[in-house]
């Protein structure tokens, strides 16, 4: 996504979904991402679009939690960088692979 992708998606939430806020943003999220696993396991072919709307959703969370599209992009770097140092698990009984804890 470039910053203009990131203002242009995150000025049309602010003007059309004026009352949202970052936890009504990641209530809709949580729908959304319900939506995209079905789509994941019925094979959908429309599932990129459900992911689109989970992207739409999280930036729009973000940017109306006060995140920039630099603050996002720094703050990605910065936890790549935490993640390569770390040790990783084995995955649970649900594919989910955690980081050790010291």
């Amino acid at each position: 996504m470039t910053e203009e992708q990131y203002n242009a998606i995150t000025t049309w939430q602010k003007n059309t979904f004026k009352q949202a806020t970052p936890l009504s943003k990641i209530a809709h999220l949580r729908q959304e991402i319900e939506e995209l696993a079905v789509d994941i396991k019925n094979n959908n072919p429309n599932q990129n679009l459900e992911f689109a709307d989970c992207f739409i959703l999280l930036f729009g969370a973000a940017n109306s939690a006060g995140m920039s599209y630099q603050n996002i992009i720094d703050a990605i770097n910065q936890k790549m960088e935490i993640n390569y140092q770390r040790k990783w698990g084995k995955p649970n009984e649900d594919g989910v692979v955690n980081h050790l804890r010291k």
